[in-house]
């Protein structure tokens, strides 16, 4: 099973440059290039801030170039973003009974959870006692055998202070809640940090994938200022099967000329 990964797309709605770059043509430069090599996907991940300011311009943008892809696409919140205005936009996106953007996407590989990490008006995550409870009846369901798990915020210290101040608030009780099923959890996506980054989380797997627009440098030093800089835009393309998970990282527009080795 493939999969794709898109995450930090910072839409403006106006086409007007943000750091630099033009987040609407960066976008549709890499469905551009979904079209064309990973039309085969399963489906493709929108890991939050989806918008820049939250507005119904960004999301509007967002709808149209994502029509073009050839597979389900399945939008997410991150800090930046705004729940009403993305509903608005995606009238049929699924929200939990509480009205958090959650959902899930059961495949042949297990159970995808999909969570909302935003707090509205903080640059960081929250996920509160109401999202832990739905989250633990999904983990609960004797249904799925394994379970994967997708959010904006990173629940873990990175080793970039200018963004480790910014994720997941409370990581021991969002811990608390997926020890129980750990063995059951075969990797976590995370959004928010724009940098190709990998590891593992209490010995779960995790990866990050770059935004198509700007990045965050990797300076290890600099705070509380967070530094961006300008190096490839990307996204990720996930490889599936029962024993194995490949997590590409893929430039869309660097790649240059391609030839034979």
């Amino acid at each position: 099973m493939k999969i794709i990964q898109l995450s930090d797309l910072h839409l403006t709605g106006s086409n007007a440059l943000l750091y630099g770059s033009n987040p609407e043509t960066r976008l549709n430069a890499a469905v551009d290039s979904i079209v064309r090599d990973h039309h085969d996907a399963a489906f493709c991940l929108l890991s939050g801030d989806l918008a820049d300011a939250g507005t119904d311009d960004a999301y509007a943008a967002l709808a149209t170039i994502t029509a073009r892809l050839p597979m389900l696409v399945y939008p997410m919140v991150g800090n930046h973003d705004d729940r009403r205005a993305l509903m608005h936009a995606f009238p049929a996106l699924q929200r939990d009974e509480d009205g958090f953007i959650q959902t899930t996407i059961d495949t042949p590989h297990g159970r995808f959870l999909l969570l909302d990490t935003l707090e509205p008006g903080r640059p960081w995550g929250m996920y509160c006692t109401k999202r832990l409870a739905w989250l633990r009846k999904q983990l609960e369901d004797g249904s799925a055998e394994s379970f994967w798990i997708v959010m904006h915020h990173p629940p873990l210290a990175v080793g970039i202070p200018s963004m480790d101040q910014y994720a997941l608030q409370n990581p021991q009780s969002f811990h608390a809640a997926l020890a129980p099923f750990q063995s059951r959890i075969r990797h976590l996506f995370f959004g928010h940090l724009h940098r190709p980054i990998g590891g593992s989380w209490h010995g779960m797997p995790f990866s990050v994938v770059r935004s198509p627009n700007h990045q965050v440098a990797l300076d290890m030093h600099a705070g509380p200022e967070v530094p961006g800089c300008h190096e490839a835009p990307g996204y990720g393309v996930v490889l599936i099967d029962d024993t194995t998970v490949v997590v590409h990282h893929h430039d869309f527009q660097g790649s240059g000329t391609r030839f034979w080795l």
